[in-house]
Parts: C-alpha cells; sequence; structure tokens
C-alpha cells in the first residue's frame, strides 16, 4: 500500500535532505523532575536554541506552554510516560495521536525498553501506535532502548557491557532497532553503541530506516560533539540530545556549536524511506 501524502510530508519535515538533525528532547521534565534549564522550558527555548534544533520531542503540556518558541519548528509528542519514582522502565500509554495531531505535532512517540520485565507491554503499545498513527499519516519514532530494572531497582543500561564488549552491546541495540523497524516505526531513536565501527552495524540493521541517538548521561562538550559526529559518520540520520543541552550552564552556546559541528559532519543524509 502506498505511503499517504501526509506521512511523506511530515518526515520531509522532520527529517529534511541536508546535514543530520538535531533534535531537542524536553520530555525529561515529566521522567526526572522540571529541572536545571527545564524549569521553565520557555526560558531555555531561546532563539539560538530554537535555530539550531531541527525538531523538538516533548509531552503535551510543555509544547503547548511553548507554541509561541515553536510555531516554525517540528514537533514529536511523547505519548509513553513514567518517572523515576516508581516503575520507569514500565511505560504507560497517555494521549493519542489524534491529540498530538490536534496540537499540531508532525509525529508521535512511543517508548520499549528492550529486556525489561514490561517488555512485552511495550511491544504491544509501539505496535497499537503504529496502527493507530498509520490511518492519520503519522509517522511513530520508537525510542527502543537495552534497558532493565538492576539489582538495586533503578535502572540497568548495560553500560558495563559497552565498555568491555562493544560487539556484545551493538547486538542488544541492533535487536532493539530492528524491533522497532518491523513493527512499522518510522524512525528509531537508540543508543551509542561506542564505536563507528559498530553502530554501523546498527544503521544496516534499520534497513533505511533513519537512526537516530539518545544524548544519555552529561558528559563534556567534546566527548558528546565526537560522539554525534561519529554516530552522523557511520550513517545515523542525527543525533537526538535533550541532557546534553538542557543540563549545562550555557545552553544556547552548546546548542550552536553541536549545529555547526553537524553540519560539517559526513556522509550528510539525503531524504530517508518513509515507514
Amino acid at each position: 500500500m502506498p505511503h499517504s501524502p501526509g506521512l511523506q510530508r511530515r518526515m520531509h519535515r522532520l527529517l529534511p535532505p541536508g546535514p543530520a538533525a538535531l533534535w531537542l528532547p524536553l520530555d525529561d521534565g515529566l521522567i526526572s523532575g522540571p529541572e536545571h534549564h527545564l524549569r521553565d522550558v520557555r526560558s531555555l527555548l531561546s532563539p539560538t536554541v530554537v535555530e539550531s534544533v531541527t525538531a523538538v520531542l516533548g509531552f503535551r503540556g510543555s509544547l503547548a506552554a511553548a507554541t509561541p518558541q515553536l510555531l516554525g519548528k517540528p514537533l514529536v509528542m511523547n505519548l509513553s510516560a513514567s518517572s523515576i519514582h516508581r516503575d520507569h522502565t514500565r511505560k504507560t500509554a497517555v494521549g493519542s495521536v489524534a491529540d498530538a495531531v490536534h496540537q499540531g505535532a508532525d509525529a508521535v512517540a512511543c517508548h520499549v525498553n528492550v529486556t525489561s520485565p514490561y517488555e512485552s507491554e511495550g511491544l504491544d503499545q509501539l505496535s497499537r501506535r503504529v496502527t493507530e498513527a498509520s490511518a492519520l499519516g503519522v509517522p511513530v519514532v520508537a525510542m527502543v532502548y537495552p534497558r532493565t530494572v538492576g539489582e538495586n531497582g533503578a535502572d540497568y543500561n548495560y553500560f558495563d557491557v559497552r565498555e568491555r564488549s562493544p560487539e556484545e552491546f551493538a547486538v542488544l541495540v541492533r535487536h532493539c532497532v530492528r524491533i522497532a523497524v518491523d513493527l512499522g516505526a518510522s524512525v528509531v531513536k537508540t543508543m551509542y553503541t561506542g564505536s563507528p565501527e559498530t553502530f554501523r552495524t546498527v544503521v544496516e540493521s534499520a534497513m533505511g530506516t533513519p537512526v537516530l541517538i539518545a544524548g544519555e548521561a552529561l558528559v563534556d562538550e567534546e566527548q558528546a560533539i565526537e560522539r554525534a559526529q561519529d554516530a552522523v559518520e557511520a550513517g545515523a540520520a542525527g543525533v537526538a540530545f535533550g541532557r546534553q543541552i538542557f543540563n549545562r550552564t550555557d545552553a544556547a552556546g552548546f546548542a550552536a556549536r553541536l549545529r555547526k559541528s553537524l553540519d560539517g559532519a559526513l556522509p550528510q543524509h539525503e531524504a530517508h524511506a518513509v515507514r
């Protein structure tokens, strides 16, 4: 069945041909709390930040509050939620695709934690969102990570595996990406594997579906920029960096420097396959 013109147009706005994408996720305000520059996202979204990023991802309240700043920017509304205070790896469905369309979003997002005790629930949610969104011509961004509950009850993200055995970690991430692709996601957001060589295999496993990397915990500027460049040069469509931007004192300055570095990263991506 041909993809709808609406889906094609929305994908073109989200990931136009040219330099790599720089998405700004704001959803951590619900997940971890409104700290740092997330206390009031309107103050974070200075003209410099808005000009630097190519799309913004968040929950409906923050996106609505920032409507004046984001009128010309593509939006991705997150429709799966949890907080750090209880069952963080268990995402619950919030809102609908119709809600997102009514608010002007170009896409919706759904989160799945692979290896979590709640993985099956996440797969069901993602599948349902893809069916719901396809009927309205809306892309689904699948945020799929290798993540479970650690022995102390905190998130376990397999970062020790990434450090000890990058290929073993890449196996996990490749599986995350293939899950998203096989369930019909239009874009996949996942973890960086640690090197361009291993991440190139992740991009291959997406079979043409664009892949973006998450920002993860705050690191120094040089390391964050290098990770972004390496991912793009390995074939990523771009990055979705939240904490790497809003947890810095000079959020606007870093966003501008990151944008400049991505503009020079190779290869520049062309129009992506529409799913």
